[in-house]
């Protein structure tokens, strides 16, 4: 009678792999599909947007005006700056600079467009207002400009005016009908030109008439009282109107607004209701019916970017105080292309000093690790240049930094990895049997890693202001390719070096002196084997002689 075998207890294999072919081809076609949009959308340019430090940008100087001539407090001006910088943290990490000089705001974009930095700084005060009548605006002749001086009698020339439009141009809720005709009237007195430097631009009287222009100058509207104040705005945003297949602004209301809106458009079906912006009517549509969707559009010749900083503007509430611009001027770049060639030449020279250490060291491993590098560089640049087109990424030199260390990190993955197979291989298995196993140990590893950079990254970018948002940036977006590329690019082709007869040679990938340490390993346990069996034996016959 036989003794049944006990079953001995084996370490759990990994389970079947994915085919490494598959992975990295999902990764090639994510890269042409980067490089794709790069070529055929946006014009074709494959440089990335750069910021202020290194290609210089426009200022633009925005004088605070108070309708009392009055100088702005530091309170409001605080609060204006917060609200401007809110706006550009909207627009993406886009290198723009808000500085409190004493009464003005100094507003810097990247680039040559100094339209950016005006849009910015408007006061975006926005009513809804009843239509009572419109007209053609009546061309006016050109006023000589008033020279910009910043002392107290440019303040108290600016509230001069100020009052003087209101007077001209406004009339109380109650107002009769004569003084309703002086305003009719004072339509075709109205210089209407975009350029114009009307004084009333933000500072006009919500609760009374006025008489403004549209926004392209061509038509003078009377408008009423407003009915609903910017401040009951919840959220607003831009996209294609489905209808006229122009750019429009969707707003929604909130608290008492959106109650009376749907009431008020079931009341005035046929009339028009403007919406103005800083005393400009942006549209005046017709009502055609109650409106009793949670949004409302708004219509207008609207580019797609108008539309995009209408909808910025209008989210984040308006100005405590209105604001005069001055023309925009060209800013020399803080650090200039030299730093940029220097700081590129630094992360080069650290790249080489690895690569030579990773084939020194690794061998194959480390052609397979430099492969992976440029790989990752190459989805990197690419996305660069794709943010820069849409959410306006400017790469600063802080930037820059967050891409040599977040690559260091992709590194530091490979290093790794490569020591979980070393290890795999000092227990005494080959190459080919190692890889699975060291890469079931290092993918926890590299998880963990890349998530304790990643929520780092997140942290500095949610409480930093400035260039160090663009470093916790590029650092962030670093962090998770390193994780795409272990595990799409690296990770399969050590695979297929595993099946190469010749990358599998100690000798080839490096792992020489590794194998070596295992064979002695293998020929120390043999020989210690051999000794206590031959121990046991002598032991044996010394009892069997004894008997």
């Amino acid at each position: 009678m036989t003794t049944p075998r006990r079953a001995t207890a084996k370490r759990s294999a990994p389970g079947r792999e994915v085919p490494p072919w598959q992975p990295l081809l999902a990764f090639f076609v994510l890269l042409a599909v980067v490089y794709g949009l790069i070529a055929f959308t946006g014009g074709g340019s494959f440089e990335p947007k750069l910021g202020i430090d290194l290609q210089g940008g426009t200022r633009v100087t925005l004088t605070a005006r108070t309708e009392d001539g009055q100088k702005p407090t530091k309170e409001q001006l605080d609060q204006a700056k917060q609200i401007i910088e809110t706006r550009v943290n909207a627009r993406g990490v886009a290198g723009s600079e808000v500085v409190i000089n004493g009464d003005n705001l100094i507003i810097t974009v990247p680039g040559d467009d100094g339209r950016q930095a005006r849009t910015l700084g408007q006061t975006a005060r926005l009513y809804v207002r009843p239509v009572v009548t419109v007209v053609p605006a009546t061309p006016q002749k050109s006023k000589p400009p008033v020279p910009d001086n910043n002392d107290e009698s440019t303040s108290q020339e600016s509230a001069r005016q100020i009052d003087e439009q209101q007077k001209l141009r406004q009339a109380p809720a109650n107002a009769d009908q004569t003084r309703l005709g002086e305003l009719q009237a004072q339509m075709a007195k109205v210089d209407c030109k975009p350029d114009s430097g009307d004084p009333l631009l933000g500072n006009d009287k919500s609760d009374q008439y006025l008489v403004s222009c549209s926004t392209d100058g061509k038509e003078v509207y009377l408008l009423g009282p407003q009915i609903i104040d910017g401040r009951d705005v919840k959220t607003a945003s831009s996209n294609m109107s489905q209808q006229s297949g122009g750019w429009v602004v969707n707003v929604e209301f909130k608290g008492a607004a959106r109650d009376f809106w749907p009431k008020y458009t079931a009341q005035n079906t046929g009339k028009q209701t403007a919406f103005t912006l800083d005393s400009r009517v942006v549209s005046a549509p017709s009502i055609n019916g109650a409106i009793t969707t949670p949004s409302t559009e708004i219509s207008g010749s609207f580019t797609q970017s108008e539309a995009d900083d209408l909808a910025n503007v209008l989210k984040y509430g308006s100005l405590p105080l209105s604001f005069k611009s001055s023309d925009s001027e060209s800013v020399s770049a803080t650090l200039g292309l030299a730093s940029l060639k220097a700081g590129l030449i630094a992360g080069l020279v650290g790249l080489i000093a690895v690569a030579i250490y990773a084939l020194a060291y690794y061998r194959m491993l480390g052609f397979l690790s430099i492969a992976s590098l440029i790989l990752a560089g190459a989805m990197v640049y690419g996305i660069i240049v794709l943010l820069g087109r849409w959410i306006g990424f400017t790469l600063d030199l802080a930037g820059i930094a967050g891409l040599i260390i977040g690559i260091g990190m992709t590194a530091d993955s490979f290093v790794v990895y490569f020591e979980r197979i070393k290890d795999e291989i000092r227990d005494g298995r080959t190459f080919r049997s190692a890889v699975p196993r060291g890469w079931v140990s290092a993918r926890r590893t590299v998880w963990t890693g890349n998530a304790v950079s990643l929520i780092a990254a997140v942290v500095i970018y949610i409480l930093a202001v400035g260039e160090v948002r663009g470093f916790a940036f590029t650092l962030g977006l670093t962090t998770i390719l390193d994780v795409v590329i272990v595990f799409l690019v690296t990770h399969p082709l050590v695979v297929l070096a595993t099946r190469s007869e010749f990358l599998s040679r100690p000798s080839v990938n490096g792992l020489g002196a590794v194998s070596e340490v295992a064979r002695s390993r293998r020929e120390a346990r043999r020989t210690a084997v051999a000794r206590h069996a031959a121990a046991q034996n002598a032991a044996a016959q010394n009892e069997g002689a004894q008997r």
